[in-house]
């Protein structure tokens, strides 16, 4: 088996143009008749050099820091200075699933995961005007961003080893199993919506990488199905920070009922997965 472990700039272009619109929520969606599933080892194993390469060639350490800088500084930053945070954070949060799905362990390392997730908290603070949580999380986020810990996450993105295949295939099975648990509830809490939007989000990364590098009608649907659920979902998610933040919803606790859209949606999805099981 010749598998590519390195990839052209065109090839790393293509595939974070399809990163930044995985959340675009297309009124118009069909899925494949048939669901892609058993991928082979080639595929897989090139998806997840393909996720190692556009982190370790795609972030500038240096254009990390000085932003973790501004924001501890100015507590916000500029228009241009968000879109280059949003683009580093997109790319973290690729490598992120790129952990999740294809390694054994199934999850991201401690370091990367407090990296990745504080990034997100910047984010929210910043969308809501939260500028003393800005000021704290710039101080935390400068921090990690220092040469030593990227040495670190540049070690655990290098030395991330493989799962098999049937393992990886299996992983992905399993994620879309898991879609009745939440919508059998009558409400879920907004940490467990948050919860079931990962699952989609995560297969998403995974369609958008390999629909990069083996492009087919079929990967393309199924990228695009999925595009829309994370965008009404990431939506509605948005609504429900805004809504803790102000004190008016407690995110662990309070239940709210899934849209009907998507619940819609999720049940065609888990439905056509295992329409040839059942």
């Amino acid at each position: 088996m010749s598998v590519r472990t390195q990839f052209p700039e065109q090839t790393l272009k293509t595939l974070f143009d399809a990163i930044l619109v995985n959340d675009v929520a297309d009124t118009e969606v069909t899925l494949p008749t048939v669901i892609p599933s058993d991928f082979s080892a080639e595929q897989v194993a090139e998806c997840f050099a393909l996720c190692r390469q556009l982190w370790l060639e795609g972030i500038s350490y240096t254009q990390f820091l000085d932003l973790a800088w501004k924001i501890m500084r100015n507590q916000d930053l500029s228009e241009v200075d968000r879109v280059a945070f949003k683009h580093i954070r997109a790319k973290y949060k690729h490598m992120g699933f790129g952990f999740i799905l294809y390694t054994p362990q199934h999850k991201r390392p401690f370091l990367y995961e407090a990296t990745s997730t504080l990034m997100g908290e910047v984010q929210d603070a910043f969308r809501n005007g939260l500028r003393k949580k800005v000021f704290l999380f710039g101080v935390a986020l400068r921090l990690l961003a220092s040469k030593f810990f990227q040495k670190k996450r540049e070690r655990m993105v290098r030395q991330a080893q493989l799962d098999t295949t049937a393992n990886f295939n299996a992983y992905l099975k399993n994620e879309i199993a898991k879609i009745p648990d939440y919508l059998n509830q009558p409400a879920v809490t907004s940490a467990q919506f948050h919860a079931l939007r990962k699952i989609i989000s995560r297969h998403i990364s995974f369609f958008d990488t390999l629909r990069t590098l083996y492009p087919t009608e079929t990967y393309n649907q199924m990228s695009r199905f999925l595009s829309a659920i994370n965008g009404l979902m990431g939506r509605m998610h948005d609504e429900l920070i805004a809504q803790s933040v102000a004190g008016t919803l407690d995110y662990h606790k309070d239940k709210i009922e899934i849209p009907e859209r998507i619940r819609v949606l999720l049940l065609v999805l888990r439905n056509r997965y295992f329409s040839k099981d059942e």
